[in-house]
């Protein structure tokens, strides 16, 4: 289990790290205003959370968002708990909390930003607050080996409970200990509007291609992941909140959709950062199985 907590901690910090999304506003020019971007995601693992802080880019100038750093920056819980955190000296605009914590189902986390974004000399105040919403049971998770038109897939299956309030999952994949999506463009989210308070019998969550397939003329895409006989899949799947879940498919539907956070995406992306903010902060538990390839 501890590669699998490392293996999510990496893919975590690689979204902060890239994660840059902008508020819902109108879409002026190359010299429109930046806006603080936010991005975090509070987990049930006993480690050092991470949230990211950087300055949007220009829609049309292809270069990553810039760290900001110097800010004051807390996480306050409704059960009364406070974490201070601080900036990662080697690695401008990450900050960590100063201890390791977890965050806890049911209880809301209020992200409070104070920095002088704007170089004005007068401090803003961000905020952002998110409930973890409860793990999701899992069942088992099967692969069946599929044939199509001489091609092999593998699809990954789900048997699981759903529960009869509305939900909202996120699902990610580790084949063989190595991340196999990293970005949120790749990101895989769904609603229970077709299961809700059913039983989830066998439902496909993803497809993966076989190995052979690379050399039978199939066309590669930037990102694909490979599988063979004997390989591992560890699944991941999250009970998300609306608003991630909102986030995710916005940032997804981006022109730049292989990777959304390239600079400053066009407009009305979901967001929880408040005032005039971007990004997201988030808080989920995750619900690990692992599965091998027949």
């Amino acid at each position: 289990m501890t590669h699998v907590i490392k293996a999510l901690s990496a893919l975590l910090s690689l979204a902060a790290g890239i994660a840059s999304c902008t508020a819902p506003i109108e879409l002026e020019t190359n010299d429109s205003a930046p806006v603080i971007v936010i991005y975090g995601v509070l987990t049930e693992y006993v480690m050092y959370q991470t949230v990211r802080l950087s300055g949007s880019s220009p829609y049309f100038e292809e270069k990553q968002n810039q760290p900001v750093s110097d800010a004051e920056m807390t996480i306050q819980a409704s059960d009364g708990r406070t974490f201070e955190m601080e900036e990662i000296p080697h690695e401008k605009g990450i900050y960590q909390t100063l201890t390791p914590m977890s965050a806890l189902p049911g209880i809301t986390y209020r992200l409070i930003v104070r920095v002088d974004f704007d170089g004005d000399g007068q401090i803003e105040t961000y905020e952002a607050s998110t409930t973890m919403p409860a793990p999701f049971h899992i069942d088992s998770i099967t692969v069946t080996p599929m044939d199509f038109m001489g091609y092999k897939h593998y699809a990954i299956n789900l048997y699981a409970p759903e529960e009869p309030q509305e939900d909202f999952y996120l699902t990610r994949y580790i084949v063989n200990d190595t991340l196999a999506d990293y970005q949120i463009s790749s990101y895989s989210v769904f609603s229970d509007n077709a299961i809700n308070n059913q039983y989830i019998n066998g439902m496909s969550l993803m497809y993966f291609d076989d190995v052979a397939n690379r050399n039978n003329g199939i066309v590669e895409e930037e990102g694909w992941t490979y599988v063979q006989s004997g390989d591992k899949i560890t699944v991941c799947i999250s009970r998300i909140e609306e608003g991630y879940y909102d986030f995710v498919r916005q940032c997804q539907s981006e022109k730049r959709g292989e990777n959304p956070f390239f600079g400053g995406p066009a407009s009305n992306i979901a967001t929880n950062i408040r005032p005039g903010g971007a990004g997201y902060f988030a808080a989920f538990t995750t619900t690990i199985t692992d599965v091998y390839i027949p």
